[in-house]
């Protein structure tokens, strides 16, 4: 239910079917010439009222400013920060520059004095008419519907600027967000890059290595073997390995028994006595 419909309701104001609630913001109509508006009663018109309830809500509307930004400065510390705790609306208000009206009677004090027990069991109506005459006792001068009327007003307008605020302030976050998170994705891209290339650098350089030693094992055998024939006529196990050495890096030694130096050929053996 629109203001418009709760207004109607309350029977604080008189809403015309045919007449639709103005843009606060536009330009106020012209009012005809001859017109009541125009200071100039109409032919055939009624006497003009006394000022009191208005008929439309267009003239509750008519005379509001246009709602002020709202002042980030005058926020409470770090409250416009991201990740921030949001204000209450008492500083929202504070910061869009609402202030109660001189009279004190606020949308909120209406709404209070509506909330007693006094007002509990009156309909619609009578709470209109009882509201209304309690206003007009006010000991400070009577209070005018519209003031209360056009003080919800200003506290919306105030809501619906700060909520555009806050929209604002969480799609600038968002935006600077996706910008470090598009650049954190670009530096962990970029270093896997660099690693991957160190690591088929590394892949490479450690291929290279075991070539090199694959050849100097063959090499290493080959001498090996010269060593083994160099050794072979004077021993019955020869003691020069020819093959790998294992994980262990220590040659294979034959075994101390099979490992004796055989006799100069050119030396007789002693005769074994009889």
């Amino acid at each position: 239910m629109g203001l418009r419909e709760v207004l109607s309701k309350m029977k604080i104001v008189e809403i015309e079917p045919d007449l639709t609630v103005a843009d606060p913001l536009s330009d106020p109509p012209v009012p005809r010439p001859g017109s009541a508006a125009a200071g100039f009663p109409a032919a055939g018109s009624p006497a003009v009222r006394p000022a009191g309830p208005p008929n439309d809500i267009r003239d509750l509307l008519a005379g509001l400013p246009p709602p002020k930004e709202i002042d980030e400065k005058a926020l409470p510390v770090k409250a416009a920060e991201g990740g921030a705790e949001i204000p209450d609306f008492a500083a929202v208000f504070k910061a869009a520059g609402i202030t109660d009206p001189p009279h004190g009677y606020s949308a909120y004090k209406v709404l209070e004095i509506l909330s007693s027990p006094e007002f509990a069991n009156l309909d619609s109506k009578a709470k209109a008419a009882a509201l209304s005459g309690f206003l007009k006792m006010n000991p400070t001068g009577p209070v005018p519907i519209t003031d209360v009327v056009q003080d919800a007003v200003r506290r919306d307008q105030a809501l619906d600027k700060f909520e555009d605020f806050l929209r604002g302030k969480l799609k600038a976050r968002t935006e600077q967000i996706e910008k470090d998170n598009r650049d954190l994705q670009a530096e962990i891209d970029a270093l896997a890059l660099r690693n991957r290339e160190k690591m088929e650098t590394n892949r490479k350089a450690l291929a290279a290595e075991e070539e090199r030693f694959a050849r100097w094992q063959v090499t290493k055998r080959i001498e090996e073997r010269k060593l083994f024939d160099a050794v072979a006529p004077f021993v019955e196990t020869n003691p020069i390995t020819t093959g790998s050495t294992g994980s262990s890096g220590e040659p294979k030694a034959a075994p101390a028994s099979k490992a004796a130096v055989s006799s100069r050929p050119d030396r007789p053996e002693p005769e074994s006595p009889a």
